[in-house]
């Protein structure tokens, strides 16, 4: 009889211990062949550990690549400034204000994803893969908890399909601006300056034909320019600022939202040597515009 007291006692603490370790719950994860059961999960265990351990212990673990798993990793938001304040695979996005955040199809979801109901809810959306190292559709599942919203998602395998090709011009425009956009969301301010500063970048190119990517602040300042390096640190005012359609243009492209912009303006062609009209794409992400444009000559 003490021979079985002995194993019903060490079967109960054994079982204590280690239901004690198992973070992943009873039945553990979802399979991530379950991408949308496991990604809830995923998301579960962020907010369990917020109200287990608060706000800053929450920050801290997921600001590294501890929060990250495969294609999912967490990312946080505090409802009351609007900002990023976690991301475990893209440490630049912390701090930026995400509330306002249009996709690159023009597609408004920073608001919906800081509505976020304590209950969850989905939000599709177009962003940057880390993983892929482009933009693929995501599907993000995120649950509010006092002035945070803490989310996870998965991505779709198959976007984007097909490219444009140079015969479309307006399309492979948004293209080469959208790549930029990537790059920027990966990479960071500073990275992308140096990226565009330099006309033998590659993957993605920064000149590509008559096609080349520049950026300017929101006061219109060009900081970035691979084909007219004088250009940089010169406005947009300064620079198309001769004729009164120039001013105009200029005045619409500090304008250009995270939804995008086209502007058409009067420019020189570095191909050609001729003064054409020039078709410029804009996007704004953060504190920054990025853009490229076409040539149509006559």
């Amino acid at each position: 009889m003490a021979v079985a007291a002995m194993a019903t006692v060490a079967v109960l603490l054994f079982g204590l211990v280690a239901c004690g370790n198992d973070d992943d719950g009873a039945s553990g994860p979802p399979p991530k062949t379950e991408r949308d059961a496991y990604t809830k999960w995923f998301v579960q265990q962020a907010v369990d550990r917020y109200e287990r351990t608060g706000r800053q212990a929450t920050l801290d673990y997921y600001n590294n690549e501890a929060g990250s798993d495969d294609e999912w990793y967490i990312f946080i938001s505090d409802t009351e400034t609007g900002t990023v304040v976690a991301h475990a695979t893209i440490p630049s996005r912390v701090g930026t204000y995400s509330a306002d955040n249009v996709d690159i199809r023009g597609h408004a979801y920073g608001a919906l994803l800081m509505a976020s109901p304590e209950s969850g809810h989905w939000v599709d959306y177009v962003f940057f893969n880390p993983q892929t190292g482009t933009g693929g559709t995501k599907h993000s599942w995120a649950v509010g908890r006092d002035n945070l919203v803490i989310g996870s998602g998965w991505y779709e395998d198959s976007y984007p399909v097909p490219r444009p090709t140079k015969s479309e011009p307006g399309s492979y425009t948004r293209a080469f601006v959208e790549d930029a956009v990537w790059f920027y969301e990966s990479n960071g301010h500073d990275a992308l300056v140096d990226h565009l500063n330099s006309p033998d970048s590659t993957d993605p190119p920064s000149v590509d034909g008559q096609w080349y990517g520049f950026a300017f602040d929101l006061n219109g300042v060009v900081i970035a320019h691979p084909t007219v390096p004088e250009n940089v640190g010169m406005s947009l005012h300064e620079i198309l600022g001769a004729t009164p359609e120039g001013l105009a243009a200029a005045d619409e492209m500090v304008a250009a939202t995270e939804a995008g912009k086209w502007v058409d303006y009067t420019y020189l062609n570095p191909q050609s040597g001729n003064w054409e009209t020039k078709h410029t794409w804009i996007v704004k992400r953060d504190e920054v515009h990025i853009a490229s444009g076409w040539y149509e000559s006559g």
